[in-house]
């Protein structure tokens, strides 16, 4: 997969589709983890799901990372937003 710099208007909205169905497939296994915390059978089952819970939380989190940074490239090429310049510092 090329960078992001390098793709054009519609490999970022295929990569974008492709990306919400990886979030979709995300959502229903923690979705399932929760149910399994939920109705353990034992304090060891229910830790366990929360440890998965945990890991996939931090996966999602990582790929809205990826969605809002494919979203912001994709408003760029489409001219919405001004290129960045070199001096431009984040402000925090």
């Amino acid at each position: 997969m090329p960078s992001l710099d390098l793709m054009t208007e519609w490999e970022l909205i295929a990569h974008l589709h492709q990306l919400a169905a990886e979030c979709d497939g995300l959502d229903q296994r923690i979705a399932l983890v929760v149910q399994r915390q939920r109705f353990a059978q034992s304090p060891r089952d229910a830790e366990q799901a929360a440890g998965e819970e945990q890991t996939l939380l931090t996966e999602m989190s990582r790929l809205m990372d990826r969605m809002r940074a494919t979203e912001g490239h994709l408003r760029r090429v489409r001219g919405l937003l001004r290129p960045l310049q070199p001096h431009d510092t984040l402000v925090g």
